[in-house]
């Protein structure tokens, strides 16, 4: 059973994925041990411990998700990275250290879906520079470090999505702009 603060937040960050259909789960600080399926163990075998606990974090919230719309099954990575969901799932995962989420639906109500979540203090010019094109550049120049990590999160959840749907997941055929409204 979710608290009503955690039920407020889903609801404000993904709300539209939530109307669309998808089964969207987010957490906080602090890892629930989980059992994992075989491949998925193998995936992070030799990762840090911070790397372990927040893959770990996601995955259960992602095995609850699609417990809940009635699959199961690991997921696993294929050749580039890319998450291989079990057949007839789309979904995305994302993860930073004070947030973990996975949004899955069924592949016949959802083409794909991405998302992505960020809570570092800011990006690197370098980072900007490859992840935006001259024109976004030029538009977030006067955005606050909040505003430009909406930005490079909104491009990496297109990333994730485009990948599911083309095979690519290029950044650079989507363009963001930033358009801030405070609750």
């Amino acid at each position: 059973m979710m608290c009503a603060d955690l039920m407020m937040r889903r609801a404000r960050l993904f709300g539209p994925l939530l109307a669309s259909g998808c089964e969207v789960l987010i957490s906080g600080k602090g890892t629930r041990r989980v059992r994992l399926f075989d491949g998925e163990r193998a995936l992070v075998g030799n990762a840090t411990a911070k790397r372990r606990r927040e893959f770990t974090e996601t995955r259960l919230l992602a095995h609850e998700a699609l417990r809940r719309i009635g699959y199961d099954g690991p997921i696993l990575k294929g050749s580039d990275g890319e998450l291989l969901w079990p057949s007839g799932i789309v979904g995305s995962l994302s993860h930073c250290p004070s947030l973990c989420v996975a949004a899955v639906a069924s592949a016949e109500r959802i083409r794909a879906v991405g998302v992505d979540v960020d809570d570092s203090d800011g990006l690197s010019d370098g980072i900007m520079r490859f992840m935006f094109s001259s024109e976004e550049l030029a538009s977030l120049r006067m955005a606050s470090s909040v505003e430009r990590r909406a930005a490079f999160c909104a491009k990496e959840a297109a990333s994730k999505a485009l990948s599911a749907l083309d095979g690519t997941g290029d950044f650079r055929k989507v363009s963001v702009s930033v358009y801030v409204q405070w609750f």
